[in-house]
């Protein structure tokens, strides 16, 4: 065994504590009794699941700008409320909605950034991450209802942006270049 392998087998087991604990927390929530047993018992599972599904370990050399974070939440809000009125438009109009899927290229080669990107954009009423392509960065959005052929690259820009604000919160001086 290499030296490099052997290195990054003790760091997946040091790192595997917080993962032991958090998943160990959640067995006891789904249990809904705090007992000596239902934590060890958790903490046993827990311990099992991490040996048994190993997590990839996870590059990141960002670090979280408060205003920026702050600034996508605001954003999110707001795309929450106008996607939200947009459904209810559609809902009591009568016409059956004219959905469509459309891919988004994404300029950031992160797998850490593209999850956060397609995540932001399903919790959004109207669009739902249906497929994220790793090779290509590629995310596909089923677009609840496209009446409008401009809806179509308004929904890209509006992803762009998305995953624009998410490398602003989270990236390095460089991820925001090459977003930017």
């Amino acid at each position: 065994m290499s030296a490099k392998s052997d290195a990054r087998r003790r760091l997946r087991f040091r790192r595997q504590g917080r993962q032991v604990g958090l998943l160990a927390a959640v067995w006891v929530c789904l249990v809904g009794e705090i007992s000596l047993v239902t934590v060890v018992g958790g903490l046993l599972i827990a311990w099992l699941v991490t040996i048994v599904f190993p997590l990839p370990p996870l590059r990141y050399r960002g670090r979280l700008h408060p205003i920026r974070a702050a600034w996508l939440a605001l954003v999110l809000l707001r795309d929450l409320a106008v996607a939200s009125t947009r459904l209810a438009v559609v809902a009591f109009a009568g016409r059956p909605p004219r959905s469509g899927i459309i891919r988004v290229g994404l300029a950031s080669n992160s797998d850490l950034y593209q999850v956060n990107t397609a995540a932001v954009a399903s919790v959004v009423p109207g669009s739902l991450v249906v497929d994220a392509r790793r090779r290509t960065r590629s995310l596909y959005l089923h677009i609840f209802d496209m009446d409008d052929p401009a809806q179509h690259d308004e929904v890209i820009r509006n992803t762009l942006a998305i995953e624009r604000r998410v490398v602003h919160a989270f990236g390095t001086r460089a991820e925001r270049d090459q977003v930017d």
